[in-house]
């Protein structure tokens, strides 16, 4: 029998990419002896140079250690560093994580998803995202625009429809509020099955919140999120026990662990880890395990590009508990580039990669005309 490369990791390179028009995209490239590599993404704006340095520093940790070891160097990098807990820290390890499963994936020639335990899922739904544009706020501005959206194939989308922050009280206008009531009430109108996603960004104190939901209940919506701060997971639990509506969170979340207070007291039914923020694709098989013994569903944060995309797509083809996938980047035009199989994406499903690993890879010439310095 043929002796499996041993992978001793050679390099671990920051690089910081432009893509689809938006900037700041933070990636990793882990390289070992044998020749072999593979591509992570840790992006957590505005933290950029931080998270490079953080890759710089995680990566002089793991040289010459076996690529195939994952959860034996996620655990190193988290002991060793824990010092420097926060954001930056489980991004870098997120790029990091994310690259040796891509490798491990290609070594085996299989898709990651088949080392995470197989599909459970065809392909993938996903929600639009803030695809609504400059428009009016009223709601024939948002009937007709839905209207638009769902002939072009959309089935679900999130906007944040609340518009500026409020002042230090986090208290919403009667005004604002009957305003956004139409808004969505225009949404509803154009697409009686289109399932609509609100995004409220944690602006909000608990009383407006619980005015907010009670506005939005003969709606139907298919999620609310965060409409208060997520720090506060009390807060939150009480206004999800008070309404059918599922509230959503867990995108600034790191870690199983973080997630275990939240899930224990059923303060949100949907939950949003982000595989670029939350310790990669290692952390959020385990995060979706924990949400599944809950009863609760997972929806992964992807406002990145597409490294992080393609490792959420392989953890969401993999966990039974997943129900919808963020859009994020609208503009996908240069995914083609990046997908070995192409980019193969409509406004309510993506397709999952595969090619051996992540199903992705950037070429010189790619890394040449997107890397950036910010």
């Amino acid at each position: 029998m043929a002796q499996q490369p041993k992978l001793k990791i050679k390099r671990v390179d920051p690089y910081v990419f432009k893509i689809g028009g938006r900037g700041g995209f933070v990636c990793c490239r882990v390289e070992t002896e044998d020749g072999l590599h593979g591509w992570g993404e840790g992006t957590t704006p505005p933290n950029v140079t931080p998270v490079t340095a953080q890759i710089r520093s995680l990566g002089k940790l793991i040289q010459g250690e076996p690529a195939w070891d994952i959860e034996r160097l996620w655990r190193k990098m988290y002991i060793t560093e824990e010092n420097s807990l926060g954001g930056t820290l489980f991004a870098a390890m997120s790029a990091i994580d994310i690259a040796l499963w891509d490798i491990v994936g290609k070594q085996l020639n299989v898709p990651v998803y088949k080392l995470l335990g197989g599909k459970i899922h065809p392909r993938l739904r996903i929600y639009t995202s803030y695809r609504w544009g400059n428009i009016p706020r009223t709601a024939a501005a948002y009937y007709n625009r839905t209207k638009e959206l769902i002939a072009q194939g959309a089935t679900a989308g999130k906007w944040d429809p609340f518009g500026e922050y409020p002042g230090p009280d986090r208290q919403l206008s009667t005004e604002t509020l009957n305003e956004v009531r139409e808004m969505v009430r225009g949404v509803r109108e154009a697409g009686p099955a289109f399932d609509i996603c609100v995004e409220a960004h944690g602006k909000f104190n608990l009383a407006t919140a619980g005015r907010i939901v009670k506005m939005l209940e003969p709606f139907d919506v298919f999620f609310l999120e965060e409409p208060v701060p997520p720090e506060n997971v009390d807060a939150m639990a009480i206004l999800q026990h008070s309404t059918n509506i599922p509230i959503s969170t867990g995108e600034g979340l790191q870690t199983h662990w973080n997630y275990k207070e939240l899930l224990q007291k059923q303060a949100a039914r949907i939950i949003q880890p982000d595989a670029a923020r939350a310790g990669g694709i290692t952390a959020m098989k385990k995060i979706a395990a924990m949400a599944d013994a809950h009863y609760v569903t997972v929806a992964p944060h992807n406002p990145n590009g597409p490294i992080c995309t393609a490792a959420s797509i392989h953890v969401a083809a993999s966990i039974p508990n997943f129900v919808i996938m963020e859009e994020g980047n609208t503009r996908t035009d240069e995914y083609g580039e990046v997908f070995k199989d192409g980019w193969k994406a409509s406004l309510s499903h993506w397709e999952i990669p595969e090619s051996p690993g992540l199903g992705v890879d950037l070429s010189p010439q790619f890394v040449k005309t997107h890397q950036t310095n910010e």
